[in-house]
């Protein structure tokens, strides 16, 4: 199957896209996912996991327009076709 992910902010930064395709099964969850793209785009990891490896729960996660907590990924099954959006907190003065 195929997921679109969308990168907001410094992740746009970060991984030099701000949309990818992924292929993915369908029996993989979100934060499966989330592991696989920070081991992919090793610059926009620290905007996804924490050095203990946990994703960032700063960090907004919205699959088709609904949002998800970060600790609802484990339990977050993916389907084909959805859109992921990966939207680091904004800082700055």
């Amino acid at each position: 199957m195929k997921l679109r992910v969308k990168y907001s902010g410094q992740l746009r930064t970060a991984t030099r896209c701000g949309e990818e395709d992924v292929g993915w099964s369908p029996d993989r969850t979100l934060a499966e996912l989330i592991a696989h793209l920070a081991e992919r785009h090793a610059a926009g990891r620290p905007h996804l996991l924490s050095d203990s490896g946990a994703i960032r729960p700063s960090l907004l996660i919205a699959i088709n327009d609904a949002a998800v907590m970060a600790n609802e990924a484990n339990a977050t099954r993916l389907r084909d076709g959805d859109v992921v959006w990966l939207l680091p907190p904004i800082a700055g003065g």
